[in-house]
């Protein structure tokens, strides 16, 4: 069949393609990319900015901040799963998933610039707009984010495709996570010091209303391929019983909150760390992370050539014992204004590994996935991907509140006059000592899984039929 005949197919016309063998053009994995780069978006702005965002501009304590960010986690508990479950049962002439991207794109737009400004208001009104606006936020990405990362698993059946697919979507996020790290720090550069909450709120408005397109440019874009009839005719009880037989999946959710603690950790402390530890200027933070960017977009360009070469699982695992060594030795090095150059190429080195490990980590996600349906005969995408997130936004919980527990500890407070040996030496830690261990715990878990490509192979041919 030609790319034009598949282009043209409805939902209602997919049996009339074999998802297993469809070939994705390139602008659809663009478009497909776009749909996380949107999401990307929000997520760099919370997990870079919001935590320092909160303390030195907002005005809020990092104990309160700590908080805040783990009493919306137990709201997450109901959010995210009902959110799955209504996805699975969404029937519309756009799709299933699709039509989320669409959908929620304006309003979690709206919500995000929301999140960014600061009200003239008391002290304890400011805690709870953060409290009211972070909720929003938190479940318009889940209202957007659990569609999309179920949308593979209706747009093809052939893994390879789902590997190329998940490299583009890595590549386009990396250059999201570049307009929001290097983009917000030098337009907040702009406003001289006592307007940087004004600078803050234009900059994100823009960074917002750029993930707004991004979205709907995935809706446009994407096509849905794969039959998923079979979902409605289960209840729930019967989904949450298919997922505790995934055992495979139960553990990509612990891999997924490792991760993105690591990410979060990171960026949650990568602020400090390049104010403090480093003494950088706003110029050199657009360039600190202009390297962290630019090695998270070259990182997944790597991964189809290196896929062959080595399979996904054991690479996976071989690049987070390397990385567990390499944020170790990171701990040792000097730091100050006179390392900074040295920083730069350290940083982007880590970057350019860790980006390859994204589309390893959500191809065995959508596998496991795979691994479900052929192992339980119950198609569960929508509610494998909500408990996927509600993992990652533990991840973003547990990140914020191990930044702000170490400030809390090394009782820090704004300024690089009021910063001590302790304080510095917390913020190092951050960086480098932490992220090792969690790199080496995620290598023991990745050599648990099953899901090698041979397995999938074989998964992928008995499962054919139901999707005929």
């Amino acid at each position: 069949m030609s790319q034009a005949a598949q282009d043209t197919l409805v939902l209602g016309d997919a049996h009339k393609v074999d998802p297993a063998t469809v070939h994705i053009r390139a602008s659809e994995k663009f478009g497909y990319g776009l749909g996380d780069a949107g999401g990307t978006i929000i997520t760099a702005l919370i997990g870079n900015f919001l935590t320092f965002f909160y303390t030195d501009i907002f005005g809020l304590t990092p104990a309160i901040v700590g908080m805040l960010f783990l009493v919306l986690r137990v709201f997450d508990a109901i959010t995210d799963p009902l959110m799955g479950v209504v996805a699975d049962k969404t029937h519309s002439r756009f799709g299933r998933f699709r039509p989320w991207q669409l959908w929620i794109a304006i309003p979690i737009a709206i919500v995000g610039i929301m999140t960014f400004s600061v009200p003239d208001v008391s002290y304890t009104m400011k805690v709870l707009y953060a409290f009211v606006t972070y909720m929003l936020l938190s479940i318009c990405y889940t209202a957007i984010n659990v569609p999309y990362c179920a949308l593979i698993s209706t747009m093809t059946t052939n893994h390879k495709e789902v590997i190329q697919c998940q490299s583009w979507r890595f590549v386009l996020t990396g250059i999201a996570g570049a307009m929001v790290a290097v983009g917000l720090p030098w337009f907040v550069g702009h406003f001289d010091a006592n307007q940087a909450a004004l600078g803050y709120r234009y900059g994100v408005m823009i960074l917002c209303g750029c993930a707004a397109v991004m979205f709907i440019w995935c809706f446009v874009s994407v096509k849905e391929r794969v039959s998923v009839s079979t979902m409605g005719r289960f209840s729930f009880k019967e989904h949450i019983a298919s997922i505790r037989k995934n055992d495979q999946l139960l553990l990509m959710l612990f891999m997924s909150f490792f991760l993105i603690n690591i990410f979060n950790i990171r960026g949650g402390g990568y602020m400090y760390f390049i104010n403090y530890a480093l003494q950088g200027s706003t110029s050199y933070t657009s360039i600190f992370f202009a390297m962290v960017t630019a090695g998270g977009i070259l990182g997944p360009l790597t991964v189809s050539y290196l896929t062959r070469i080595i399979e996904l699982k054991k690479l996976y695992m071989y690049l987070n014992l390397l990385l567990a060594i390499y944020s170790a030795a990171m701990f040792l090095l000097p730091i100050g204004a006179h390392s900074q150059m040295l920083w730069l190429g350290i940083i982007f080195v880590y970057h350019f590994l860790l980006g390859i490990t994204l589309p390893l980590h959500f191809s065995l996600m959508a596998f496991a996935d795979d691994y479900g349906r052929w192992k339980t005969g119950v198609s569960s995408s929508g509610l494998n991907f909500a408990f996927n997130l509600f993992f990652i936004k533990l991840a973003w919980a547990s990140g914020a509140a191990i930044v702000s527990l170490i400030l809390v500890i090394i009782a820090y407070q704004p300024g690089l006059a009021n910063q001590t040996t302790q304080s510095i030496s917390g913020m190092v830690c951050i960086e480098t000592f932490i992220p090792a261990v969690i790199h080496l715990i995620l290598a023991l878990l990745i050599a648990k899984s099953k899901l090698d490509m041979p397995l999938m192979d074989k998964i992928t041919q008995q499962i054919k039929p139901q999707h005929a």
